[in-house]
């Protein structure tokens, strides 16, 4: 059994060795180079990054060291961690920009090419007209004004002292119907 203040065993701490973090680099960035899509790279990430990565196992070593040499190797050990993520992101950032060429290259439209469709119908007479008017009025210094189409009985008579028994208030219109878009109003 060993305690912190006795000698630490190499066998214990290989990982924290420089040349074992080396090669834990090495084999990370060639593994993470090797990957040919993000869902293979995200595969590969707990191998080098995960709880079980030989980085992560030295981080654990660090206990059985001396007080004097634990802050060299947690150095060390951080040091390699680093460079395993930044070849991670990096690998990352490479994977995700060739993805999006390939969708552009793949999604392009060449917008120079004929257009063999041509729109169906036209525009009613009518609705021609009431544009046509409607520019007119415009033009002279009133503004279209959006209403409803339908009013109620209100509105139409009560609000304008109309009587009950005026023959406009016949019981053969029902509702009382405006012209839409043709409410005109001047600037002031």
């Amino acid at each position: 059994m060993t305690y912190r203040t006795d000698p630490y065993d190499p066998k214990q701490v290989a990982l924290l060795d420089q040349a074992a973090l080396d090669d834990a680099v090495a084999a990370a960035e060639k593994t993470f180079a090797g990957a040919s899509d993000l869902d293979a790279l995200t595969a590969l990430k707990p191998a080098h990054l995960g709880d079980r990565a030989p980085v992560s196992l030295a981080r654990r070593e660090i206990g059985a060291l001396p007080p004097a040499a634990k802050a060299d190797a947690g150095k060390r050990v951080n040091e390699a961690r680093a460079a395993i993520q930044s070849a991670y992101d990096a690998r990352v950032a490479q994977l995700t920009a060739e993805r999006e060429e390939r969708v552009l290259a793949q999604e392009a439209v060449d917008v120079t090419l004929p257009w063999d469709r041509r729109p169906r119908g036209a525009r009613h007479p009518l609705t021609t007209l009431m544009e046509r008017i409607g520019d007119l009025f415009v033009g002279m210094g009133y503004e279209i004004a959006e209403g409803p189409e339908v009013e109620l009985e209100w509105y139409n008579f009560d609000a304008l002292n109309i009587a009950p028994d005026n023959p406009v208030r016949g019981s053969m219109d029902p509702f009382f119907v405006d012209v839409p878009g043709l409410v005109l109003r001047t600037h002031t």
